[in-house]
């Protein structure tokens, strides 16, 4: 138990400002971290799913969709943002794999970074906008599910990533998560993703969670074809691009 506790603690120390420290953050204790993203994305979707609640109460519409989306970059400490705009410029230059992981690894942003950057916070903005009144009740407030469920899924998409694709690089994140290993972490996380989806969204929150195990491994299948495995900023690039297609294809859904 005390294990798990400290494996769960490292997850949320790394995906978020929130620092909380129960022992020591081991080699082991990130490995076995991995298993524990979604559980870190549920805290995060009630924090944002109760912000947005409580601003619906005292602003506009699209002034709280502002607000809810900057505490979002918040609470992640831009760490996802950062590892899209550097996975943008890398991916986006048009050449070989050596000079794709140089740019990627360079701490200054071009022009295919900020572009896109740009792009998908005005295209979550305009979704979070246009998302409806929360029906998920939980502590008196009623929760929009969605917002709820989509910080567990776009963590989740991270743990495939990591755990059944090669590193690109001899050294960084993904030596430190020993990326390419950890197929117990992936089925953990996938089991209380699903419950988590189930519980939150019924049905709709498994097909999303199909949805996007869809986009996760297209992903990683692409980046890998360039780059003969995924980075650090591939796998944030992914928490990112997850969330903007879960709020998009809730306005498209058949169901």
């Amino acid at each position: 138990m005390k294990g798990q506790l400290n494996a769960f603690l490292t997850a949320l120390q790394f995906l978020t400002r929130i620092r909380l420290s129960y022992g020591e953050n081991s080699p082991a204790a990130f490995q076995q971290s991995v298993a524990f993203f979604p559980l870190v994305g549920l805290l995060l979707g009630l924090i944002l799913a109760g912000a947005w609640q409580v601003l619906s109460y005292l602003v506009p519409a699209t002034a709280r969709a502002g607000l809810v989306l900057a505490l979002a970059v918040f609470l992640s400490g831009g760490l996802h943002l950062d590892g899209f705009i550097d996975s943008m410029d890398g991916l986006f230059s048009g050449r070989e794999r050596e000079r794709i992981l140089a740019i990627m690894k360079d701490s200054h942003v071009g022009a295919h970074g900020v572009t896109a950057v740009v792009t998908l916070l005005v295209v979550k903005y305009s979704l979070l906008t246009a998302l409806p009144p929360g029906h998920l009740w939980l502590a008196g407030l009623p929760l929009p599910p969605l917002l709820v469920l989509m910080p567990v899924l776009s963590r989740w998409a991270m743990v495939p990533a990591l755990t059944c694709f090669p590193y690109a690089r001899k050294e960084g994140l993904g030596t430190l998560f020993q990326a390419g290993r950890g197929r117990r972490s992936l089925s953990i996380a996938t089991l209380i993703t699903a419950l988590l989806s189930w519980l939150i969204m019924g049905l709709p929150g498994l097909v999303y969670l199909l949805l996007v195990a869809l986009v996760s491994l297209g992903w990683c299948g692409w980046v890998r074809r360039l780059l003969g495995g995924l980075t650090g900023d591939t796998y944030g690039a992914l928490a990112e691009i997850t969330e903007v297609f879960i709020l998009a294809a809730y306005f498209f859904r058949p169901w």
